[in-house]
């Protein structure tokens, strides 16, 4: 559980979180009816209840979102840690009450009470209620996590075996370019102080796959498997096919089964073909 989810370093489910709170927020005025919110939104009159309601949904609904567009943006260069999330959606209730008591203050006229004592209301009103699908969500994007495996991080150790599950190979996750199938072979493009080398062992794609599933990588193509933390961008030539470009260039050589892989089939500073079959797959992933 200290781990953070593995899903969250993609768009949608980091999304699901500013969808789901307006929701959650309606329904508990709704259906639970907390004396302290209602008091909130009766601001200006009980006639202005409905009319309140809607407009700090909205307002929910805009900060989440935009907080949720930088947190996804911000995700590969700052260090993703359950307890960083977990101030992140602190630091998020917080300006999402202070938008929302401007707005109360602004709308009721008051003369008891300014913007912090509102403050202070509101972020009690929505923090008792946001607190609720953040555990839920976060605790099932976990659970999904544990269900498919540990995922493996990038300084972690990938170990390849061959057909008879003998090892053969050991290298960081971080440093793995992509992975090609060549016939009864898979060649294992990766990367050691900037030099693109390469690893052939005697196994099918399908037997590695669910390994590098766990490390994030994603199928291209069913002879292709790329790390999407190498890949820079993905192209399309004028005959209409995608191509992934990596951060380092691989190339097809000869070479000993038990060292460098022979026939990869890539030439020299081409790209990882994309069929179209993946193509939403990579670049979610990207």
């Amino acid at each position: 559980m200290s781990r953070y989810p593995k899903a969250l370093t993609h768009f949608m489910p980091i999304y699901v979180y500013a969808l789901v709170m307006p929701f959650f927020f309606l329904i508990s005025c709704l259906l639970y009816e907390p004396s302290h919110l209602c008091e909130l939104m009766r601001t200006g009159g009980e006639e202005y209840f409905s009319f309140n309601l809607s407009i700090v949904a909205a307002i929910i609904l805009v900060v989440m979102s935009l907080s949720r567009v930088v947190l996804f943006l911000l995700r590969k260069s700052m260090s993703m840690t359950l307890g960083w999330f977990g101030m992140w959606c602190v630091l998020e209730t917080v300006l999402t009450a202070a938008f929302v008591a401007l707005y109360l203050v602004l709308f009721g006229h008051r003369e008891q009470g300014g913007f912090f004592l509102y403050l202070g209301h509101c972020t009690a009103a929505l923090g008792s209620i946001f607190i609720y699908p953040y555990i839920i969500l976060t605790l099932a994007y976990s659970y999904h996590d544990a269900k498919v495996g540990t995922p493996i991080e990038a300084g972690d150790r990938l170990k390849f075996y061959d057909s008879r599950h003998q090892l053969k190979f050991i290298t960081s996750a971080g440093s793995v370019l992509c992975l090609e199938a060549s016939e009864n072979y898979i060649i294992i493009h990766y990367e050691e102080n900037g030099i693109a080398k390469k690893y052939q062992i005697r196994n099918t794609m399908k037997n590695v796959e669910p390994l590098c599933e766990k490390a994030g990588f994603v199928r291209t193509h069913r002879s292709f498997i790329v790390n999407p933390a190498h890949v820079k961008l993905i192209r399309k030539d004028p005959a209409g096919y995608y191509f992934a470009e990596l951060d380092v260039a691989i190339s097809s050589g000869n070479g000993a089964r038990s060292g460098l892989g022979a026939g990869s089939g890539l030439g020299a500073g081409d790209g990882i073909p994309v069929s179209r079959k993946y193509y939403d797959a990579v670049a979610a992933a990207l």
